[in-house]
């Protein structure tokens, strides 16, 4: 079982003028419930929102989210495959540059603000003796320190849309830049790229990170009054996974944080997109059976 919060927050960043250079989309989120079990190479967790949110509704309007993940261990390497929606986002301050929201209604609540992303990734560790299974704590532990470089290979889609119209209030339209009047900015992000992972142990204490950093090709596009435009470009990625928790062969208790950046820059103007997922999660492991 496991108790924790999925947050993905984005923002646009560009020199609209009046000292305004960014604007930020937040989303009310839920603290998640899940349940789930695993076997050999194959794992599935499901999960739900429970009862109220984080924030007040009438300043950070109601989130509605759908995060879906399997992954399994086959050898050296290890797959993930996520499907992610959020929608229901404010854009935080709009009092900055709209006389219609002041400091008892600072936000500007759009509910037809939706982020998604869908992505496929495949991790190749070169020492045998560095298993997902048992950076995650779940279906095995580690009884030593052990270190890896791998390589992640990724499949990336992702992007927000309006369905009301602009992402960007009319008051902060650039009359020069049609991307500030676009409904949408979409991504296709494509490559493999490095890191090193390692593992400390300390008594039944397990404390782990894995970080990587590299190029990825970037299919990229927005859309204006209803016709999109295409780019391409190579953009830098990285990746962040930090364990921390108790292990003994019955029982774990794990914490996990997992940052995924995104980012599409058109020019001046760049969106940025972070999904966090901090988790704790405790089980029990079952006997194996002897060969």
């Amino acid at each position: 079982m496991d108790l924790g919060y999925n947050a993905a927050p984005s923002s646009i960043k560009y020199p609209f003028g009046n000292g305004i250079k960014e604007i930020e989309f937040r989303h009310n989120f839920k603290t998640m419930f899940g349940f789930g079990f695993a076997y050999k190479w194959f794992a599935l967790r499901l999960s739900a929102a429970m009862i109220g949110n984080s924030k007040p509704v009438s300043r950070f309007g109601e989130a509605n989210y759908v995060d879906l993940d399997l992954n399994f261990s086959i050898k050296k390497t290890y797959s993930e495959i996520n499907l992610r929606t959020y929608s229901g986002y404010v854009i935080k301050n709009a009092k900055d540059w709209d006389t219609s929201f002041n400091d008892l209604k600072p936000n500007d609540t759009q509910q037809k603000i939706n982020t998604y992303n869908v992505d496929f990734s495949c991790w190749y560790f070169d020492n045998p003796n560095f298993k997902m299974d048992a950076f995650n704590g779940k279906r095995a532990h580690y009884n030593k320190s052990v270190t890896t470089w791998y390589l992640d290979g990724k499949i990336d889609f992702y992007g927000i849309t309006n369905e009301k119209g602009a992402l960007i209030p009319t008051q902060l339209f650039d009359s020069t830049n049609t991307k500030t009047r676009a409904q949408s900015y979409n991504a296709l992000d494509i490559g493999v790229i490095p890191g090193i992972g390692h593992v400390a142990k300390f008594k039944d204490w397990q404390f782990g990170i894995m970080s990587g950093l590299g190029p990825r090709i970037q299919f990229k596009g927005y859309t204006v009054d209803g016709i999109p435009t295409s780019l391409a470009a190579i953009v830098l990625r990285y990746n962040v996974r930090f364990i921390a928790g108790y292990s003994i062969p019955k029982f774990f208790g794990v914490f996990s944080l997992d940052i995924d950046n995104k980012s599409i820059r058109f020019d001046q103007l760049n969106y940025r997109l972070w999904f966090y997922s901090m988790r704790l999660s405790v089980g029990y492991r079952f006997n194996k059976r002897k060969k």
